[in-house]
C-alpha cells in the first residue's frame, strides 16, 4: 500500500502543482485570525505572491503578480469546498478592489476548470485598495476580505521577495482534490480528564439464556429446527416436544387432582357456612363451627399444592391456548439470537437436557478492567467511551456498577457500562478499549485524533500554514474525548491541521526535493 501511495504522489507531483507557496516578507509562518479566518500572504517564483484565506465553507488560495495601475494582472483563485474538501465547480466569482476614497472596481472571474478561476485585473489608480473576493454556488455565498494590497505606480518595476520557507512541504491542491483528503482547525473545546483501560464484551444480565427440555419426550418431527445465527423474536416458538406416555398419564392425574380439591373446597365451604348458621341458632355447638373452619382451610390448602404442581407440570407450556397433546412449546423468552442449537426433528429428549442457547447482541455489557494502582478515584467517574480502532469513539452512559473488589488473580477491578450494540455490532467476548472520564471538563485547544501521526513515538501533526504548504509539528498531548485529543503544545487556537490523508503529506515531504514544474492554468 506504501508502495502504491508513493507512486501515486510521484505522478501527482510532475503532472499537478508541484512548487512549494513561499512565505512573504514580513509575515513569517503567523496568522492573522481575523473574523474572516487566517491569513497567510506568500510568493511563488516568478514574482507571484499567494494568499490563503478559509471561511465556515470555502477555502480560497489565491496567485497574483504585484498588481500595477492601469495594467493587466492575472489573479487565480483555487476555491474548495470544504465540507468535502473538493473543487467548486459552477460558481459565480467576483474580485473588489476598493480604494481609499471607497470607490469599488469589480472583476468577474472565468471557470479555467473545475476549482480553479481567473480574472484579468486592471487597477485604475496607484495606492492602498481593500480586496475581496465573493463566491457564490448554490446555498454558498461567501465573501473573502483579502486585505490591504498595494497598486504599484505605472512604469515601476515592483518586486516581490519569495524566500523559501525551509521547513515548508508542498502539497498541490490538485493532489488534495484527488485525495482523501481534508484539514479541520484546532478549537477550544470541552474535555475531561480520563483513563483508558482493555474492557470485553459480555451479554446483558438476562440476555443470555440456555433452554432445557422440561420434561423428557420426542421433539416433533413436523417442526422447525431453527439454525445457529437465526434471529428470533420473544415468544416465538423455538421447539415442541411431546412427552412420553407416561408423562401424559402423570398429567391427566395432576389435572383430576385439581378438579377434585376444587369439588372438596366447595362443599367444605359450604358446610362451613351451615355450621354459622346453626351455632347462631344455638342448634350445635361452637365446636361444630371449629372443625368445619379447619376442614375449609385443608380443602383450599390441598387445592393450592395441586394447582402448584399443575402449574409446575405446564410451566414452558404454550400459555395462550391448551395443548390437546399435553406437549410443551419452547418460546423465545426475548428478542435475540440462536448461537446453538443441540437436537434435531424427531429426536429423543430428556429432562434437563440442554437444547438451544439465545443471546441478547443489541443490548450488552462493557466491563472495563481497572488496573488496581488506577483503582482509586472510581468513585467520582462521570461516564466513559468506547474506543474501537476504525471508528468514532461512542459516548457511554454512568457506569451500572463500579466494581469495589480487586480481583487476586489479575489484580483489576470491574466497571460495567450497558451499552446500545445495534450500530456497533460488537462480537460478545470481543476486547475493545474503554475511556473512562472523572473530574469536571476544562477548555482547551484540541484536534481530531485522526490528524495525528506517531513518528518514532512522538506524536505529530502536519499545519496548513498556506493553501499548498504545511508544516510538520510535534505536539504535547493531553486528555482525549469524542475522537478529539488536548493540544498543550505545538498549535495555537485557528491553526489548521490536516485531518484525513495526513500521512500523503508526509510522504509528499520525501518527494518535496523532486524538481518542480509549477501551476499550468
Amino acid at each position: 500500500m506504501r508502495s502504491v501511495c508513493v507512486v501515486l504522489l510521484s505522478g501527482l507531483l510532475l503532472a499537478g502543482c508541484g512548487l512549494p507557496e513561499r512565505q512573504g516578507s514580513g509575515h513569517g509562518h503567523g496568522h492573522d485570525h481575523g473574523p474572516h479566518g487566517h491569513d497567510g500572504d506568500h510568493g511563488h517564483d516568478h514574482g507571484q505572491e499567494a494568499r490563503t484565506l478559509w471561511s465556515e465553507h470555502s477555502e480560497l488560495m489565491l496567485e497574483h503578480p504585484p498588481l500595477v495601475a492601469g495594467e493587466a494582472a492575472r489573479v487565480v483563485m483555487h476555491i474548495t469546498e470544504l465540507s468535502g474538501f473538493r473543487p467548486v465547480a459552477g460558481a459565480s466569482v467576483s474580485l473588489t478592489l476598493t480604494d481609499a476614497a471607497d470607490a469599488v472596481e469589480r472583476f468577474t472571474a472565468e471557470p479555467s476548470q473545475p476549482g480553479i478561476y481567473a480574472v484579468e485585473v486592471t487597477p485604475r489608480g496607484a495606492g492602498l485598495s481593500r480586496m475581496a473576493v465573493r463566491i457564490q454556488a448554490g446555498e454558498m455565498d461567501d465573501v473573502h476580505e483579502a486585505g490591504i494590497v498595494t497598486v504599484h505606480t505605472a512604469g515601476s518595476h515592483p518586486s516581490s521577495e519569495t524566500g523559501a520557507a525551509e521547513d515548508s512541504i508542498a502539497f498541490s491542491k490538485e493532489q488534495q482534490w484527488a485525495l482523501d483528503f481534508g484539514v479541520a482547525a484546532a478549537e477550544q473545546r470541552a474535555v475531561q480528564g480520563g483513563l483508558t483501560v482493555p474492557a470485553d464484551v459480555h451479554a446483558r444480565t438476562g440476555g443470555d439464556a440456555t433452554l432445557t427440555a422440561p420434561v423428557p419426550g420426542r421433539i416433533d418431527p413436523s417442526g422447525e429446527v431453527p439454525h445457529p445465527g437465526a434471529r428470533v423474536r420473544a415468544g416465538q416458538v423455538l421447539a415442541h416436544i411431546l412427552p412420553r406416555s407416561d408423562d401424559l398419564r402423570d398429567a391427566a392425574a395432576l389435572r383430576a387432582d385439581v378438579v377434585a380439591l376444587e369439588q372438596e373446597r366447595g362443599l367444605a365451604q359450604r358446610e362451613k357456612e351451615r355450621a354459622e348458621r346453626l351455632v347462631d341458632a344455638r342448634a350445635v355447638p361452637a365446636r361444630r363451627l371449629d372443625q368445619a373452619r379447619a376442614d375449609l382451610a385443608s380443602a383450599e390448602a390441598g387445592l393450592e399444592a395441586a394447582r402448584a404442581r399443575w402449574d409446575r407440570y405446564r410451566l414452558l407450556s404454550d400459555p395462550q391456548a391448551s395443548d390437546p397433546d399435553g406437549g410443551y412449546t419452547i418460546r423465545a423468552p426475548f428478542d435475540g439470537v440462536v448461537i446453538e442449537v443441540s437436537f434435531a426433528a424427531g429426536e429423543s429428549v430428556e429432562q434437563g437436557q440442554p437444547l438451544l442457547q439465545l443471546i441478547d447482541p443489541d443490548e450488552v455489557h462493557l466491563v472495563g478492567l481497572v488496573p488496581e494502582s488506577s483503582a482509586q478515584g472510581l468513585d467520582n467517574l462521570t461516564g466513559g467511551e468506547l474506543i474501537v480502532r476504525g471508528q468514532q469513539p461512542r459516548r457511554l452512559g454512568t457506569p451500572l456498577v463500579v466494581g469495589p473488589v480487586i480481583d487476586p488473580g489479575g489484580r483489576t477491578t470491574e466497571v460495567c457500562f450497558s451499552f446500545d450494540n445495534r450500530e456497533a455490532g460488537l462480537a460478545l467476548g470481543s476486547r475493545v478499549e474503554v475511556r473512562l472520564f472523572r473530574g469536571d471538563p476544562v477548555e482547551a485547544t484540541t484536534i481530531p485524533e485522526s490528524a495525528l501521526i506517531d513518528d518514532a513515538g512522538v506524536p505529530v501533526a502536519y499545519v496548513q500554514v498556506g493553501g499548498e504548504s504545511f508544516e510538520r509539528r510535534m505536539l504535547r498531548l493531553g486528555d482525549r474525548a469524542d475522537g478529539f485529543v488536548q493540544v498543550l503544545e505545538g498549535l495555537e487556537p485557528g491553526e489548521r491541521v490536516v485531518d484525513r490523508g495526513a500521512y500523503l503529506v508526509r510522504l509528499a515531504s520525501a518527494a518535496d526535493a523532486a524538481p518542480s514544474h509549477g501551476h499550468v492554468h
